[in-house]
């Protein structure tokens, strides 16, 4: 019995490490991950969504977050096998990410359906050109946002490490 709680918690770490490593090598995994939380925080703060409304969000995003990530083992496993130009590897990277696409695609039609109001995009934006703080904030966490984006986590890293030394 404690073997096999062990072996679970250890499929639990492999799991959070493998999604950590996908963060830290890829930016379009930030980039998905960045607008995820956005959305989450404009739909949770603005929007009344029904359950339902609410699990079609999740379903999309996760769907977006999968693809994302299998594109990237895709990939991985491509350059593994050769690292020599090969027409089929070419045309399985290109399908893979162009599953990404379609995903991301649908996400967005889907947060649009769902989202779309016009009374509602002028109560955000009474909300935040009447709270210079709130605007100041979402500023301040958009550049927070396209940081993480942009910049591989190796230099926070190494940044990290240099100021404990």
């Amino acid at each position: 019995m404690k073997d096999r709680i062990v072996k679970q918690i250890h499929s639990f770490y492999y799991a959070i490490r493998g999604l950590l490593s996908v963060l830290k090598t890829e930016s379009h995994m930030r980039f998905h991950l960045v607008a995820a939380i956005y959305v989450v925080f404009f739909a949770n703060k603005f929007y009344m969504l029904t359950p339902a409304q609410l699990c079609v969000l999740i379903l999309t995003i996760s769907l977006v977050f999968i693809t994302e990530i299998l594109n990237t083992v895709l990939e991985r496993v491509c350059d593994t096998v050769t690292t020599e130009y090969n027409k089929n590897i070419e045309f399985i990277k290109d399908v893979s990410a162009g599953a990404v696409l379609v995903a991301a695609i649908a996400s967005v039609i889907i947060a649009f359906i769902l989202l779309y109001d016009t009374y509602t995009f002028k109560l955000i934006f009474h909300y935040y050109t009447h709270n210079i703080s709130a605007l100041v904030m979402l500023i301040l966490w958009t550049i927070v946002a396209l940081a993480f984006v942009t910049i591989k986590p190796q230099w926070y890293l190494d940044k990290l490490k240099k100021k404990n030394k």
